[in-house]
């Protein structure tokens, strides 16, 4: 039994690396901020001239991504009584299978958060605290190492258009206003918010940890 503890005890801690790595991806891609951020810092999206303000498009688009109807993306350019649509059958396809992954990405983060609370709930309703706490310190190295090889691997942009290539495929012509919403260098917005996201979250758990597991002292 001793040894089943002891698997489950780094089960624990592959679990909790996996969902903060992937909520934070998931969180980056759903927050508006990201957008913003990336449109008032992208020359990229600047050069493509949007017809709409780069709000409506991050709204637009946060909005897409917890829709469950199944539309697709799609903001109009009012004008009077005319509304232009300025995303293409392409973009939308493109877009649509974007979105799966990001759903299967969000759920893969659900389900590895699930097994962690339940192993974490396990471990310490048998007493093992010292395990726990022992085994969440391995985190902190090993989550900044995730988090560094996701940036190398985001940043090299042939890994990016190899993993475009192979999971969305669709071909875009160059002024494709998804290639200016999502090409470079959108990459370093989605970088630098995710990345805080996972810190903030491997730290408040951490935090947490040492408060639940520390041990009961007589003097202090």
């Amino acid at each position: 039994m001793k040894k089943v503890n002891y698997i489950i005890s780094f089960l624990l801690v592959v679990c909790f690396l996996i969902s903060a790595l992937t909520i934070s991806s998931t969180l980056a891609l759903h927050m508006q901020t990201t957008y913003n951020f990336h449109f008032n810092d992208g020359d990229a999206f600047k050069k493509a001239q949007p017809p709409v303000k780069p709000e409506e498009i991050s709204r637009g688009i946060t909005k897409y991504f917890v829709d469950v109807s199944g539309d697709d993306l799609q903001i109009y350019d009012v004008n009077g009584k005319f509304k232009d649509p300025i995303f293409d059958k392409k973009d939308q396809l493109a877009m649509r299978k974007g979105k799966r992954l990001v759903t299967i990405e969000m759920i893969i983060g659900l389900v590895t958060l699930a097994v962690f609370l339940a192993f974490y709930k396990y471990l310490y309703s048998k007493g093992f605290k010292v395990a726990i706490r022992d085994r969440m310190k391995f985190a902190i190295p090993v989550g900044a190492f995730l988090v560094i090889v996701r940036i190398v691997l985001v940043a090299i942009k042939g890994i990016r258009m190899r993993f475009y290539n192979e999971f969305i495929g669709v071909k875009l012509p160059s002024d494709s206003f998804i290639v200016a919403v999502y090409g470079d260098p959108f990459f370093k917005s989605y970088l630098l918010f995710s990345t805080i996201i996972a810190m903030v979250i491997i730290c408040i758990t951490l935090y947490l940890n040492n408060k639940l597991t520390r041990p009961e002292r007589i003097f202090y």
